[in-house]
């Protein structure tokens, strides 16, 4: 090779790509740039000690070939040493190379000669590109492709390519089958000849909008078939050339029409529901005026009674007034706790959440219900532990929670005591009660929460009541977002611990 081939070659470095100049006469590498250098793993050294050509293709065919195309584009004037006067454009050309370590690749490569002073062929200058990744994307690509179209033949939707003059460019077997047509009897067909004129006229009104838009839709419609007209959801997407411009739409269509029945009739059961709520409502307000009524004309002319008896009121006398009063009062908890209730599953009870002191309600509802726990012999026993006992709350509904779970404390607890204890613990408001009463077993307390859910039911159950107490106490304190725990063993007592959060 001449010296100012070399010269050359401090440039060669800079190139995007692998560079490989080989010499004619002993069809021998002479030069590699480093990009050559890495992808086929060969050293300065290797070449110095003379690197035949042979050696960077993958066998003795693809050497031989490699040569033809020599041949092809002027060889025979390096072997006759005549003047190198052909420059048309090289065409690219794949071969089977390989690195040093035996490794095969496909190169990419294109050619030139290196001509000498007299302009006859001397050497070749190859410039290779690894093709293997390019490749394997290729083949993953032809995979690829083939799943998805037979994902698009069997799928049970429709699938449609229509361009912006309406012509159906694409349909899957979906679409032969819902409009009794070949695929060829509808692709080349603009879609306004296979439909009706009032389907053909909301349809074109989506895709106009897709096409100037360039945006994506869904929309649900009535699609006419071959046995009888489906509702249809269709997703229209635009397709786009190399300049963004929308040249297609790619269509996917899905019979919804269990659905929308579905729909309908969780719309009729919905409205259903909503007037058995009314009448519900309008049954419990009426029930409500027809025993309150009576109940406070009861509970006002047994007063009364009582009073003119004066001294003339038997012990015995007495007792019976006794019942009449806890039976009407019984009565009047009962409907309130329905009424409180429907109020909660209807949504319309509202909150007045404000910051309040903890420690003064407590102190009040132990104070009202001392004389049930004195009257059945029992110590309640409360205590406010923290000065700091102001947190945020709806006091009407916290009232009654705690009220249920005191009163249930007492109600269940034939002897021992009932404490009711309040302090902060870490940072947070924690009201506990604990009493000595029956316990709850394991199977009821995943229950006990639940509306008109009792341990003991039935005519002959042990303690009075319609389960309704626990469920309104666990609905206020959700509300309230106030956390409830409770700890029992049957015939051990029970421990409930509220946990309030941190006003805000």
């Amino acid at each position: 090779m001449h010296n100012y081939i070399r010269e050359e070659h401090q440039y060669f470095d800079f190139l995007p790509g692998a560079l490989i100049e080989v010499d004619l006469a002993s069809r021998s590498i002479v030069y590699m740039n480093r990009i050559a250098f890495s992808l086929f793993e060969i050293t300065q050294s290797d070449i110095d000690s003379g690197l035949p050509l042979r050696d960077i293709f993958q066998n003795d065919n693809e050497y031989a070939r490699s040569i033809k195309v020599a041949e092809k584009f002027g060889l025979e004037n390096y072997q006759n040493h005549t003047a190198y006067t052909r420059y048309e454009k090289q065409d690219l050309y794949d071969f089977m190379m390989k690195k040093k370590n035996g490794d095969g690749f496909l190169g990419e490569c294109q050619g030139a000669f290196v001509l000498d002073e007299a302009r006859v062929p001397v050497g070749a200058r190859i410039y290779v590109r690894d093709l293997s990744e390019q490749r394997d994307m290729e083949a993953a690509h032809i995979v690829n492709e083939a799943k998805y179209r037979t994902l698009l033949e069997y799928s049970s939707d429709i699938i449609f390519l229509i361009d912006s003059e309406g012509v159906v460019q694409s349909v899957n077997r979906a679409a032969t089958k819902h409009l009794g047509l070949e695929i060829d009897q509808i692709e080349g067909k603009n879609f306004s000849e296979l439909f009706p004129p009032q389907t053909v006229e909301t349809f074109k009104g989506f895709l106009n909008k897709t096409f100037i838009s360039g945006e994506s839709a869904t929309y649900e419609t009535p699609m006419p078939t071959t046995n009888k007209a489906i509702w249809v959801s269709t997703s229209i997407n635009p397709v786009r050339d190399r300049s963004g411009n929308v040249t297609a739409i790619l269509g996917v269509s899905r019979d919804v029409t269990e659905w929308k029945r579905a729909e309908e009739s969780l719309e009729q059961a919905l409205i259903d529901a909503r007037n058995a709520n009314k009448v519900k409502d309008q049954f419990i307000a009426n029930i409500t005026h027809e025993i309150r009524t009576p109940l406070t004309t009861i509970t006002g002319f047994t007063g009364r009674l009582k009073e003119s008896l004066g001294e003339n009121l038997k012990p015995a006398d007495e007792d019976y007034f006794k019942f009449i009063n806890n039976s009407s009062q019984r009565l009047l908890r009962t409907l309130d706790s329905i009424i409180n209730i429907s109020e909660l599953e209807a949504g319309t009870l509202q909150l007045d959440s404000k910051l309040h002191r903890l420690g003064q309600l407590i102190q009040l509802l132990c104070e009202k219900l001392t004389p049930a726990a004195e009257e059945k012999g029992l110590k309640l026993d409360c205590r406010v532990l923290t000065e700091d006992d102001e947190t945020r709350f709806d006091q009407y509904s916290i009232y009654h929670a705690i009220h249920n779970i005191l009163q249930n404390a007492i109600k269940y607890t034939d002897k021992g005591s009932v404490t009711v204890l309040l302090d902060r613990v870490d940072g947070k408001l924690q009201l506990t009660f604990t009493d000595t009463g029956i316990g709850i077993s394991d199977e009821y307390r995943e229950r006990m929460f639940q509306v008109f859910s009792q341990e003991s039911e039935g005519l002959i159950k042990d303690y009075q009541g319609i389960g309704l107490g626990l469920a309104l106490t666990k609905r206020y304190l959700d509300m309230n977002h106030v956390k409830i725990k409770v700890d029992s063993e049957k015939g051990f007592g029970s421990t409930f611990t509220l946990i309030f959060s941190d006003p805000s």
